[in-house]
């Protein structure tokens, strides 16, 4: 009889053990974003500013049409980059604009402002996407109007961390950075990598807005230069005046060049020093992955940011291209519908199998990374920078002024930092909001 019970009990646990299993097999087979199907069929235009995008995309649509919308058609058409933000405004100006079309995170004050963009909050609530899914750098900046609801769903990702020469850290018998380093950590690495007899230099972290200053910015929890509403200058927020101070601070003690010394204030122009062998550290975002991997004539790696002391965050500027609708489409819910398409696990499936750009569906990460083969170095940095990220608030209007003028200022003419952010809040507060 015991004997029976301990069978039946093994048979029980056994089960279990069974069941559980296909429980996480199911959760981890469930799609992140699920496709549903449309209620209509019906014509869409669509805008794009890449040939090797519009492949992508195209496939994805014959995918849409073919399981979810029979019936429907879309006219894709590639705009390229040099035109389509004029072809754009001139059609948003004159109420013509595509059905659907790619946006870019700093244009998009733009036309949200201008009420030329469809609400796809509704849509995407009533077909439960879960939006959580998506990093907030990735969605935010395409949150729009008095409850805060999501204008675009994201197509892609990009992210900042720092690259770093190993043999320069062998070199001077330092150890290599791990992603629990803190801005201490950071500011004692820089002062033991520089070396003026070798002309070397510790780091170059702060040329340009999304590859440089802004991230220490960030880290802060405050918006880099702009505020989420755009209604603000933050560069005077006593938190942006801290982190630029610490940045300045380095290049105060000879750990950073100026921007002379490096050529140029582009976060190209600090990428080419690095790989010239002049410099030891240096922020560069995710589409910076190829020139180094074909490029570098040294040993290197990646690591994320390192951490704010107050705040303990690492917190990456993150770029992303939106899909959205014009707010004048006949069709919206159709419109709403291939949206969620492009945007699903099956969707976005096309461009992580295409390589090169990482993909914004979370449960495709695996695929971009794969994208790269057998590189022996931490790509994934970049993927764990999404989870907690910024994404781009600024706008064209004012981007030489905090792209450029804003570093020459500090990091090249010697002006202090509280001298030259309230010189360039002077430039950017007459374009925002009220």
């Amino acid at each position: 009889m015991l004997t029976m019970k301990r069978a039946f009990s093994f048979a029980v646990v056994l089960l279990l053990a069974l069941l559980a299993v296909s429980a996480v097999s199911a959760q981890e087979s469930a799609p992140v974003i699920a496709p549903v199907a449309c209620d209509e069929p019906g014509a869409l235009t669509m805008w794009v500013w890449d040939e090797n995008w519009a492949t992508a995309i195209g496939a994805s649509i014959d995918e849409w049409i073919a399981d979810y919308c029979p019936g429907a058609s879309v006219d894709l058409q590639v705009q390229p980059w040099g035109q389509y933000w004029d072809l754009l405004s001139t059609n948003a100006a004159g109420g013509d604009l595509p059905d659907v079309f790619n946006m870019s995170q700093d244009r998009f004050f733009q036309y949200a402002s201008n009420d030329a963009l469809l609400d796809l909050q509704p849509y995407l609530d009533a077909d439960n996407v879960d939006q959580t899914v998506w990093g907030s750098g990735m969605i935010d900046p395409y949150r729009w109007g008095e409850n805060n609801d999501l204008y675009a769903a994201p197509v892609n990702w990009d992210t900042v961390a720092v690259y770093y020469n190993k043999d320069l850290f062998d070199a001077a018998g330092v150890a290599y950075p791990t992603a629990d380093w803190t801005w201490d950590d950071f500011a004692t690495v820089s002062a033991a990598l520089t070396d003026p007899a070798a002309d070397v230099y510790g780091s170059a972290v702060y040329s340009e807005y999304q590859a440089g200053y802004a991230n220490w910015i960030a880290s802060t929890g405050i918006p880099p230069v702009v505020g989420a509403s755009r209604t603000q200058c933050t560069l005077d927020d006593p938190a942006s005046l801290d982190a630029l101070n610490y940045l300045k601070g380095l290049y105060d003690e000879g750990y950073m060049p100026s921007i002379s010394v490096i050529g140029g204030a582009s976060a190209d122009d600090s990428f080419n020093f690095w790989l010239a062998g002049r410099v030891a550290m240096v922020s560069g975002g995710s589409w910076k992955l190829p020139a180094a991997l074909e490029q570098t004539t040294f040993n290197w790696d990646v690591v994320q940011l390192p951490l704010n002391p107050e705040t303990e965050r690492s917190r990456s500027m993150l770029h992303a291209v939106g899909y959205v609708a014009s707010n004048r489409t006949e069709t919206p819910a159709l419109a709403a519908n291939l949206i969620v398409f492009l945007a699903s696990d099956e969707g976005q499936r096309y461009f992580a199998e295409a390589g090169g750009v990482a993909p914004a569906n979370p449960g495709l990460q695996d695929e971009w990374l794969a994208s790269f083969g057998d590189a022996d170095v931490n790509i994934e940095a970049f993927v764990a920078a999404t989870n907690d990220s910024q994404g781009v608030t600024v706008f064209g209007e004012i981007w030489d002024t905090i792209n450029a003028e804003l570093t020459i200022n500090i990091f090249d003419l010697g002006m202090s930092v509280e001298e030259a952010s309230a010189q360039a809040c002077g430039v950017i507060e007459p374009y925002l909001g009220s």
